[in-house]
C-alpha cells in the first residue's frame, strides 16, 4: 500500500490559491489594506515582496485548514443528497448498515465460502446470536416486493447482484457471484449495474432513516479481467452511480473507510467527481 501525500494534491492547492486570492483582494478592497498602505515609504521591490509573502501565508494556511477538515471526511451533494466519506466503523452506526454477501445469500464462515476476516465473516460471527434466524429472514423475504427477483440455480435461490434483503438495522446485500472454486467475482459492467440496482434498492427499504455502507468490492472481490481495481476507483464508482441512479435519497447517506483505505486514496478529489 503506497501512502498518500496531501501535499501532492494539485487540486487542494488551486482551490487554497483561489480562496486566499478571493481573500487578499477582499482586505485590499474593503479594509483598504496594501502593500502602499503599510510600506509608502519603501520601493516597489521590497511592496512585490510583502504582497509575495503575505500571499504564501495565507495559501499555506488555507491549504492546513482545508487538509485538516478533509482528513476527518468530505460531504457532497448528488442531486440534493447528502453524501459523507469518512473514517469509521460501520456496526457503530446509527441506521441502516449494508453487507455485502455473494449471490446465494451464503451464511457459512469458514475460510471457504465466507472468510473470517472479513466484513461478512465479522458480520456473521460477531452480530448474529441466532444464525438460524438470519437464514429464515433471507428465504422468507418477500419477493415481489423487490423489481429484481431471485431466480433457481443448481437447485438453490440466486439473487440478481444489487439485491438487497432487510435484517433488523441491517441491509444484506447481494455483491459477487460466486463460482464452484469459492471464489466471490464480478466484471466491472456487472458491478456497476449492481450499484445501480443497489441505489434503485436502498430508495425501496431504507424507510427514511440514514444509510452508511462500506466501500464496496475493496475486500476479497475479484473483478474478472481487471488485475487490479483501485480503491479510489471503487469509491467514484459508487458516487458516479448514485448520481446516474436518479434516486431520491432524503437521508444522509454515509461511505465507510478503513483507516488503511483514508491514507491509501485522495479523498478531496471526490469534490470533483462528475
Amino acid at each position: 500500500m503506497t501512502k498518500y501525500s496531501w501535499s501532492n494534491n494539485p487540486t487542494l492547492w488551486k482551490d487554497s490559491f483561489n480562496i486566499s486570492l478571493a481573500i487578499f483582494a477582499g482586505l485590499e478592497t474593503i479594509l483598504g489594506i496594501s502593500p502602499d498602505y503599510i510600506l509608502g515609504k519603501f520601493n516597489w521591490i521590497i511592496k512585490l515582496l510583502f504582497a509575495l509573502i503575505l500571499f504564501i501565508i495565507i495559501v499555506i494556511t488555507i491549504f492546513i485548514v482545508k487538509w485538516d477538515k478533509a482528513k476527518k471526511g468530505v460531504t457532497v451533494k448528488i442531486h440534493g443528497i447528502t453524501v459523507n466519506v469518512k473514517q469509521g466503523d460501520i456496526f457503530k452506526a446509527n441506521g441502516w448498515k449494508i453487507i455485502a454477501f455473494n449471490e446465494y445469500f451464503d451464511t457459512i464462515v469458514d475460510d471457504k465460502i465466507i472468510a473470517h476476516n472479513t466484513l461478512n465473516g465479522i458480520f456473521i460471527d460477531n452480530y448474529i446470536e441466532n444464525i438460524d434466524d438470519l437464514q429464515q429472514s433471507i428465504t422468507s423475504e418477500n419477493d415481489s416486493s423487490s423489481l429484481i427477483k431471485r431466480q433457481t440455480k443448481n437447485n438453490r435461490w440466486v439473487y440478481p447482484l444489487g439485491r438487497i434483503i432487510p435484517y433488523k438495522d441491517y441491509m444484506l446485500l447481494a455483491l459477487t457471484h460466486f463460482d464452484e472454486q469459492n471464489r466471490a467475482h464480478l466484471s466491472q459492467k456487472d458491478y456497476e449495474d449492481c450499484l445501480r440496482f443497489m441505489w434503485k434498492e436502498i430508495c425501496r427499504v431504507y424507510a427514511n432513516q440514514p444509510v452508511f455502507l462500506p466501500l464496496l468490492g475493496s475486500g476479497i472481490t475479484r473483478f474478472d479481467g481487471t488485475p487490479h481495481k483501485s480503491k479510489f476507483d471503487l469509491l467514484k464508482c459508487m458516487l458516479c452511480t448514485l448520481r446516474t441512479s436518479g434516486e431520491n435519497i432524503n437521508q444522509p447517506i454515509t461511505i465507510l473507510l478503513t483507516e488503511k483505505v483514508m491514507q491509501e486514496i485522495n479523498i478531496y478529489e471526490i469534490k470533483g467527481v462528475k
